[in-house]
């Protein structure tokens, strides 16, 4: 019994081993996906402003007076976005 529980452990370290080179990620795999995402998030962002601001306008003329607030909005969006591509290339 003994025996066979010490092969049977034997096995399942041998293919947790065999798993684990098979699967190994590179970081530059992990900081692909890091700008992939943090990118398309700050795309989505800038579209929503935009869309809602251009709704706005459309139901308020007025509200033109708060293009220079949209701006800023965008802008802090960017800023975010260049942050988390400065942070992928420090890591």
């Amino acid at each position: 019994m003994i025996q066979s529980l010490t092969n049977f452990a034997q096995t399942s370290d041998e293919v947790a081993l065999q798993i684990a080179e098979i699967t190994t990620w590179q970081p530059a795999t992990f900081k692909a996906i890091m700008i992939a995402v943090s990118m398309s998030a700050a795309a989505t962002a800038l579209g929503l402003i935009g869309s809602n601001y251009m709704k706005a306008l459309g139901r308020n003329p007025e509200a033109g007076k708060a293009a220079g607030q949209v701006v800023i909005i965008a802008a802090f969006v960017e800023a975010t976005a260049l942050l988390s591509l400065v942070s992928v290339f420090l890591i």
